[in-house]
C-alpha cells in the first residue's frame, strides 16, 4: 500500500531541487507517493497525512529571491513583473542595494522606497512562518517527517532517506536549470549592514529557522548545524 507523503513548498527554499527528486522517486513506484504542492498550500490546509518541508537562512533566501525575481524567473521560467515589482527594481539595482537602504534613519525616503521595494518583490515579502499559520506549536502538535535545510539539503535528504528505505540523494539533479540554481559571482555581496538589516527585517525567520534545527537534533540526535 502506497503512503502519501506531503511536500510543503516555501517558496525560494530548494522546493525546485525537492520537486524533481519527487518525480523521479514517484515514477519508480515505492512505497511513499511524495505530492509537491504549490507555494499558496499552508499546513492547515494538508489533509492529515504526514508531510515535510525544506527551509533556508532568511538572509540567503532574500538575496536568492531578489535576483529570482529580478530575472523574471529565468531561464527556468517567465513571470512577468507585477507593476510595484517594476518600480521595486527601477530603483534598486542589487539586494545590497535595498538591503543596506532598510532602516536608513539618515535618508527617510530611500528608507521607504526600500521598505515599499521589499513588500513587492515575490518572495521577498513572505516569511517561511508564514506557511504555518495559527499554528505556532506545530512541531509538537502535529510533526514533519523531516525537515531539509538547504544549506545541509545532501545530509538532510539522506535522513529523509532514511525513514522512506530509499536514497532520494541519488536522484538529485546537477542541471542548474532543473534545479533552478543560478550563479551569483557577478553580483555584489551583501555587506555587514545589509546582513544586519536582514537580519532585523526578516527575525521572525530567524528564530523559526533556529527552532527548526533544534527539532532535527533532537530528532536525529546530531548537533551538527
Amino acid at each position: 500500500m502506497t503512503t502519501t507523503l506531503h511536500f510543503l513548498h516555501i517558496g525560494k527554499c530548494a522546493g525546485t531541487q525537492m520537486a524533481e527528486i519527487a518525480k523521479g522517486y514517484n515514477s519508480l513506484g515505492k512505497d511513499f507517493h511524495i505530492v509537491k504542492h504549490p507555494h499558496g498550500m499552508k499546513l492547515q490546509n494538508l489533509p492529515p497525512e504526514r508531510y515535510f518541508f525544506s527551509i533556508r537562512n532568511p538572509v540567503s533566501r532574500f538575496f536568492s529571491a531578489f535576483y529570482s525575481r529580478k530575472r523574471k524567473g529565468q531561464p527556468r521560467a517567465y513571470f512577468e513583473w507585477t507593476p510595484d515589482e517594476a518600480i521595486a527594481f527601477g530603483q534598486f539595482k542589487h539586494a545590497n542595494d535595498l538591503a543596506e537602504a532598510l532602516f536608513d534613519a539618515e535618508t527617510a525616503a530611500r528608507s521607504e522606497a526600500a521598505f515599499c521595494a521589499i513588500r513587492s518583490i515575490s518572495h521577498c515579502n513572505t516569511n517561511q512562518i508564514s506557511w504555518f499559520p495559527t499554528r505556532g506549536n506545530f512541531l509538537n502538535s502535529r510533526p514533519p517527517y523531516a525537515i531539509i535545510r538547504q544549506e545541509n539539503f545532501r545530509d538532510d535528504l539522506r535522513e529523509l532517506s532514511k525513514r522512506i528505505g530509499f536514497d532520494l540523494t541519488s536522484l538529485i539533479t546537477d542541471d542548474d536549470i532543473k534545479a533552478h540554481r543560478n550563479d551569483y559571482s557577478g553580483v555584489p555581496p551583501l555587506s555587514e549592514k545589509a546582513v544586519i538589516n536582514l537580519t532585523r527585517w526578516y527575525s521572525q525567520d530567524v528564530v523559526f529557522y533556529e527552532v527548526c534545527e533544534n527539532w532535527i537534533n533532537r530528532v536525529t540526535g546530531s548537533s551538527k548545524i
